[in-house]
């Protein structure tokens, strides 16, 4: 991810610090501030202890395991694993989960190995099947609904919260749903995929690739954020009820960090947890951090020198 390296280094800078390249191949580099020289690469990593807390934040399924020896909130989920997998005991906790569920790679990211809208057990064990063999193991989890977004804590605090706003087509009264598409995604990183997940989410919104939808009427084309395919964000720092702010903070203690990323799902960010569907989704350990600057609506949040002044502190 090279956008995290530009926003580091020009905090850095406009604390007044400098820049030394150490290992620019690897992404690695010093930066001399506030009296102190750090060595950094391309994503920051702060762990409260040393021990095993990569693995805590990068295997998916110990992730999930930890918030529910500890009462945190994160949907029912099944792990399977390469080397201990058969087919019946499968079956067995595939059966029970409730669907739709989603199967992922316990160790991916950036959105491989990511198959979401699993509707029955028959098709959940037949991609079990087929996928479990390209990775070492694999998480169906139970598929919650509702706003997703994504909290990045340092120490005791939330420092930025954004809302993950899925990619959308706004309709102009004339072009079919097929056409904005694309013509959105001229100047996407990444194209959505013409297929049957994206027909399934237009039909549960009543259209079709070739329906004309109405001026400003908006059709989503994703059920979750993906920004590379026209995602929005949205910040919302400032709203983010204090209960919410201590669960997050409380999942960052059990996986053993200071600074992560934390994905979550509920109905509005402002509001308590017990209130409404609130879970944890994904905990990762070395969250992107350039998301927070100039946000689609809403302001930047500097959240690179809050974390800067962290280290140099405890460094």
């Amino acid at each position: 991810m090279k956008k995290n390296p530009l926003i580091i280094k020009n905090a850095i800078l406009n604390m007044g610090g400098t820049i030394e390249e150490f290992v620019p191949e690897r992404g690695c580099f010093y930066i001399n501030v506030l009296g102190k020289r750090i060595l950094l690469e391309r994503k920051i990593s702060i762990t409260r202890q040393s021990f095993v807390s990569g693995q805590l934040t990068r295997c998916k399924d110990i992730t999930h395991k930890l918030l529910l020896a500890h009462n945190l909130p994160s949907p029912q989920s099944e792990c399977f694993y390469k080397k201990s997998f058969i087919k019946q005991e499968a079956e067995k906790q595939l059966n029970n989960l409730k669907y739709p569920i989603i199967l992922k790679d316990a160790q991916g990211s950036n959105s491989r190995g990511i198959f979401p809208l699993i509707g029955n057990l028959r098709d959940a064990m037949i991609l079990l099947e087929e996928e479990l063999p390209h990775y070492r193991s694999m998480i169906a989890q139970e598929m919650v609904f509702g706003k997703e977004y994504r909290l990045l804590v340092l120490d005791e605090k939330v420092i930025g919260a954004l809302e993950m706003i899925p990619p959308y087509a706004v309709g102009d009264g004339v072009s079919t749903l097929r056409k904005i598409i694309e013509e959105k995604q001229d100047l996407t990183e990444k194209r959505t995929e013409f297929d049957e997940k994206l027909i399934q989410i237009l039909k549960e919104q009543n259209f079709t690739l070739e329906s004309v939808m109405t001026k400003n009427e908006i059709a989503y084309i994703k059920k979750s954020s993906c920004l590379a395919e026209g995602g929005e964000t949205r910040d919302v720092t400032d709203s983010v009820h204090p209960d919410i702010e201590k669960i997050c903070v409380a999942a960052s203690k059990v996986v053993g960090k200071y600074l992560v990323g934390i994905d979550v799902m509920c109905d509005d960010i402002s509001k308590k947890p017990v209130e409404q569907s609130f879970h944890i989704i994904e905990i990762n350990g070395k969250p992107d951090l350039y998301i927070h600057y100039n946000p689609t609506h809403g302001r930047t949040r500097n959240v690179v020198e809050d974390i800067v002044r962290f280290m140099v502190k405890v460094a």
